[in-house]
């Protein structure tokens, strides 16, 4: 079953989440010959807590370090009570992958697994957009459990020439707010990913 809840408020903010269950083999039984679905589309939920559960931040689509005070929004999403939380930084990618680590999702995958971890987190946030993305996958099969999307309520945080900023201290603040901002949607999430795992 797969449900989707949307919000908005004021000034154009608006989330939206995404809770998936659905079946690969259901999906690819119902296909047509000829017609043959991406490969993609082959894997199962496997959902189960309590589990070892990355924590991937993206800013612009780079692996980044987090914050402590990020770390502990995060922490009060009941993320924690899904399991152990294992925060994956970009020197770790690096040592992990020879050149230039790209975050796609099969090098996060592939980093998480060699931290042993269960499933992985990952939080794109756009302080220019003022837009903050995260989604929750399955490291051994990439299922997508959930997804979100907020758009904070204001303008997106750039240079005096309308330009992506520079200064590392105004990004990690936007950032923040950026996480403030999602953190109750996130709480969400993760009390209907661990309801799903009950049934």
């Amino acid at each position: 079953m797969k449900s989707v809840l949307l919000c908005s408020g004021f000034l154009l903010a608006a989330c939206s989440m995404d809770i998936q269950g659905t079946s690969g083999k259901a999906y690819l039984a119902s296909d047509q010959p000829g017609n043959s679905p991406i490969a993609a589309a082959n894997y199962e939920p496997e959902l189960h807590f309590p589990a070892r559960i990355g924590l991937v931040r993206l800013v612009h689509g780079a692996m980044t370090l987090m914050p402590e005070r990020e770390r502990l929004l995060f922490a009060g999403t009941d993320m924690s009570a899904l399991g152990e939380v294992v925060t994956l930084g970009p020197l770790e990618a690096q040592l992990f992958k020879t050149g230039r680590f790209w975050a796609t999702q099969d090098n996060i995958r592939a980093l998480a697994a060699s931290r042993h971890l269960d499933f992985v987190l990952v939080v794109q946030l756009d302080p220019e957009h003022n837009s903050a993305e995260a989604v929750f996958l399955d490291v051994r099969s990439g299922y997508p459990y959930a997804s979100l999307e907020s758009i904070r309520p204001g303008r997106g945080r750039t240079n005096l020439w309308g330009n992506r900023m520079r200064n590392q201290n105004r990004i990690n603040a936007a950032n923040y707010r950026l996480v403030e901002h999602i953190r109750p949607k996130l709480g969400e999430m993760f009390q209907e990913l661990a309801k799903q795992a009950a049934n």
